[in-house]
């Protein structure tokens, strides 16, 4: 009896480690790879949060943001030099859904839009939300709304010094 109790527990024990363990391999990737690309572009990332298989970070020094998230299996890593931003804005879209209290609308993408002063340069969109990847929701609009107010921010401490000089 005590033996078939300890394979149920492990039964249900080791596959449960199996998937928490390979959730974090992205996220240490991620980690890693920034962490080299900080190093690389003598970065010291003032404010730095990590969701899913996403990560963003920003120099305030430097008026850098850095955005990454892992793409088929690699580190795709976009910069953006604050100093030139005009503006940011959230994205959202959203699906009428049917559930069992009716209808409610469904958070399908969720991204912050980040567009140049220069207007010939293409706006930058930061992926916040898929619905299509294997991570919940989780407060991602609350976290857009945050890293746009940040954006926006150092952005404009940027271009009041240029302003001021």
């Amino acid at each position: 009896m005590i033996l078939i109790s300890a394979l149920l527990v492990l039964a249900v024990v080791i596959p449960f480690l199996i998937l928490n363990s390979s959730g974090k391999g992205e996220a240490k990737t991620i980690s890693k790879r920034i962490k080299e690309f900080a190093k690389e572009s003598h970065l010291r990332l003032d404010v730095k949060e990590g969701w899913g298989n996403r990560f963003i970070a920003i120099d305030k020094t430097q008026k850098i943001l850095v955005f990454s998230k892992m793409v088929n299996g690699e580190v795709v890593i976009n910069e953006v030099a604050l100093g030139q931003v005009e503006k940011a804005s959230i994205q959202m879209s959203t699906k009428m859904m049917k559930s069992n209290s009716g209808k409610e609308n469904v958070l399908q993408r969720l991204d912050v839009e980040i567009t140049y002063f220069a207007h010939h340069e293409k706006p930058v969109l930061l992926n916040f939300y898929e619905i299509e990847q294997i991570y919940s929701e989780d407060y991602e609009l609350k976290r857009a709304e945050k890293w746009k107010g940040l954006i926006e921010e150092v952005a404009k401490t940027a271009t009041v010094g240029k302003k001021v000089a």
